[in-house]
């Protein structure tokens, strides 16, 4: 796969998140600011919560709306209690107002979030 268009610059407020689901895996956007775009696994690696229903915090970190698990947006290493691992972090740039995405491109070592059965 190669970088796919999944949104434009006007359909994410800075500071906020968003939900792709085109791709083979669900991704999170997030806006960092006018130019900077992160797209991560959309799955919290605690009890394997929605991520883009989490919010951004001023250390450019994303926390869980669940249980406050927190990623770093760079590494996507766990900063912060419960969360039991990174998660992954895409290939993500902007082109003209485009927000593109390549999933095949992930930038950490960060196993995919699964829900484990009990």
């Amino acid at each position: 796969m190669a970088f796919v268009v999944v949104a434009n610059l006007d359909d994410i407020e800075v500071g906020d998140t968003m939900l792709v689901e085109e791709l083979r895996e669900p991704v999170c956007l997030i806006r960092l600011d006018d130019d900077d775009v992160r797209a991560i696994h959309n799955t919290c690696t605690h009890q394997q919560q929605p991520l883009h229903e989490g919010r951004l915090d001023d250390d450019d970190t994303l926390i869980c709306a669940s249980h406050a698990s927190r990623y770093n947006l760079t590494t996507g290493e766990a900063v912060g209690v419960f969360a039991c691992g990174a998660i992954p972090v895409y290939a993500c740039k902007i082109e003209d107002d485009a927000i593109l995405v390549d999933i095949d491109q992930q930038l950490n070592d960060a196993p995919l979030p699964r829900h484990n059965p009990r």
